[in-house]
């Protein structure tokens, strides 16, 4: 049975037997298991023959236009080489007829391939129709940067497939210049759990015939970063349908514009990125139930939040000069807040958070006392991780300290309680003084009385 399952992709590997050598080739990286091809041409094939224990091919360069070169293909010598499966299949660098696509996808239909990806590819020409012997076995597609969208074409290669499609539980269209997905192209996607669609044109105006009603029905991760959003609650309205979506990465578009979002979100939302977005506050919606909120590189000065499932807290590099937000989130177990405003001056802000097993901090304001010093030291020592400790952990004062590592600072008895010692030492000085002061007067007072005495006559005068 495995046997048959393989055949078709020795259909490719043991074409070494029918064509001439050229430059170019193949090359096969034991400890990665991995086949590297740099083909001019796809006829150039035949040193694939050393890759059969491979997990992973990538043909990187080369234009394949013509589907025909399969024709001339014979698989009956080699149908029991190929004994791993694939985990990987990529072009890289190359310009590809939707011709030859479809007649490469139908070729390799009965070999199980956890990924195929398409990397600064040129799709050309239009797919034909083709009859396949069974939808391909491929379960998730990837298209980094390629000059068109084959994919949301309803002529096009992949939209032929439909039934292939509704089997991917994972598609990547990153830096395509995408604009959007049509509603029927996206409803062919009924098992798609993560979807991203990051670094392209996305806009407001879009998003919502995107994620239509039957659009990606079984959605758990949806990856929007880096495009041209504006409005928070245009997005949440678009998406806060999907009852499974637990991922949710807005970083790195523009909520810059303040506006107020009443918009809620399923309770099955658990990780939100915020980063980058130009947010100054939060006057949005959070998933109630999130554990996972990075807010980091915005210009929060003030955070307000009640979220008792919040298990990762990522703050750095906003405007922050409080931790007035400890109370309300009481289950943290990881909190960077590196890069902030903020002046510590006491440990025991970070100890409030009883479950915390991580801290970043990092390029914050500390006022170096012989607490704080004392108590950053033991705090690193306690098992809890410090991130970039000692190196990014100075002093912001006192002056005599500051751009000094809290690492480094060990101060004395006297330094650690100096008003204590002024404070015994001018007692001490005051009774001194006192008792001077009482001798003294005493003395005087003896001398008087025995000057008196004698000038009397008086013999008992001592």
């Amino acid at each position: 049975m495995k046997t048959k399952i393989y055949s078709t992709i020795i259909f490719i590997l043991l074409f070494a037997q029918k064509v001439r050598k050229t430059e170019g080739g193949c090359s096969y990286d034991r400890n990665l298991r991995q086949c590297f091809c740099v083909l001019d041409d796809f006829v150039q094939i035949s040193t694939i023959i050393s890759c059969v224990q491979a997990s992973s091919i990538e043909f990187n360069g080369g234009t394949f236009i013509d589907s025909q070169v399969f024709d001339h293909l014979d698989i009956n010598f080699v149908l029991n080489m190929i004994t791993v499966p694939l985990t990987k299949i990529s072009f890289v660098n190359v310009v590809l007829s939707e011709e030859f696509l479809a007649a490469f996808i139908n070729l390799i239909s009965q070999v199980p391939v956890n990924l195929l990806s398409f990397e600064n590819t040129t799709f050309v020409g239009q797919s034909v129709e083709m009859t396949m012997t069974s939808p391909p076995r491929i379960l998730s597609l990837q298209f980094i940067n390629t000059s068109s969208n084959p994919l949301i074409q309803t002529d096009s290669t992949f939209y032929r497939f439909g039934n292939w499609m509704s089997i991917l539980i994972s598609l990547t269209v990153k830096k395509s210049q995408l604009k959007g997905v049509p509603c029927d192209v996206g409803s062919l996607f009924k098992s798609l759990s993560t979807l991203e669609l990051s670094e392209n044109l996305l806009t407001d105006n879009n998003i919502s015939s995107m994620f239509c009603k039957d659009a990606f029905p079984n959605l758990q991760t949806l990856n929007l970063s880096s495009n041209n959003f504006s409005h928070y609650d245009t997005i949440c309205q678009a998406v806060s349908r999907y009852n499974q979506l637990r991922h949710l990465d807005l970083s790195l578009n523009d909520f810059s514009e303040k506006s107020y979002s009443s918009c809620e979100w399923q309770p099955s939302l658990s990780h939100l990125n915020l980063s980058f977005t130009g947010l100054e506050q939060l006057a949005i919606k959070l998933p109630p139930l999130c554990e996972v909120l990075d807010l980091s590189h915005n210009k929060i000065e003030f955070l307000n939040i009640s979220l008792p499932k919040l298990i990762e807290l990522y703050m750095s590099y906003n405007r922050l000069s409080t931790l007035s937000f400890m109370d309300q989130i009481p289950l943290l177990e990881t909190l960077a807040i590196d890069g902030n405003p903020l002046r510590l001056s006491q440990v025991s802000q970070i100890k409030t958070f009883q479950h915390l097993r991580s801290f970043k901090g990092d390029g914050i304001l500390y006022t170096c006392s012989c607490s704080l010093t004392k108590e950053m030291k033991e705090l690193s020592n306690s098992g809890l991780e410090i991130q970039g400790w000692p190196d990014g952990y100075t002093c912001n004062s006192p002056e005599s300290f500051k751009g000094k590592l809290i690492d480094n600072v060990n101060l004395s008895l006297f330094e650690c309680h100096t008003q204590l010692f002024t404070t015994i030492i001018c007692i001490i000085t005051i009774l001194l003084c006192m008792s001077i002061i009482f001798c003294f007067v005493k003395i005087c007072q003896s001398n008087k009385t025995r000057s008196q005495c004698m000038e009397a006559g008086n013999s008992n005068c001592v």
